[in-house]
């Protein structure tokens, strides 16, 4: 059907888009579930869960992360900081729960809900993940509600990559596949 031809009432322009509404039509894409880690010299221990998570670069090694600037994790990251970005394996529903602000778990006290190691870098990593990054912010990018980090990996662990991932679609975690294991 050539593009002419198609009707639609959707209203164009950033005004003209109900808040509400573009987030609940963003519910409907499942994104892959990683958790965010990192310290801070006055915080300590902060993380976050988040969707928005891609790789960016394969050269040099980048990943690229959005996360709301009103988080504690947006509060501590800079420049050069280390953080990690860890891949939950299914059986870890409940660790992205508590970063996700899902549980009464705050601050360090989210870092109850798994096991955690530091890392090379010290950053703290999720034993137990599917997969985990170490990385070191490159970049800070702010726009709007959120900020774009950008990371230099340094560091890869695989440790159960043939689990199944945790997916986050409709407000809810889900799973896909069965385990092997």
């Amino acid at each position: 059907m050539p593009a002419a031809a198609i009707s639609t009432p959707w209203a164009h322009g950033h005004d003209a888009i109900n808040p509400r509404a573009f987030k609940q039509a963003m519910r409907a894409v499942a994104g892959s579930v990683a958790i965010l880690a990192s310290e801070h010299d006055e915080i300590g221990f902060c993380g976050i869960t988040a969707t928005a998570v891609c790789s960016f670069s394969a050269e040099p090694p980048s990943l690229l992360a959005c996360v709301n600037r009103s988080s504690t994790f947006a509060s501590a990251i800079r420049e050069g900081v280390p953080f990690s970005v860890n891949l939950p394996a299914g059986d870890q529903e409940n660790v992205a729960r508590a970063f996700g602000g899902m549980t009464k778990a705050k601050g360090v006290a989210r870092f109850s809900s798994g096991s955690w190691v530091r890392g090379e870098t010290g950053a703290p990593l999720l034993v137990g993940a599917r997969a985990m990054f170490e990385c070191r912010v490159a970049e800070l990018i702010v726009r709007a509600s959120h900020m774009i980090v950008i990371g230099i990996v340094s560091g890869v662990a695989l440790d159960r990559a043939d689990r199944s991932p945790v997916f986050y679609a409709h407000g809810r975690f889900l799973t896909v596949g069965d385990d092997a294991n």
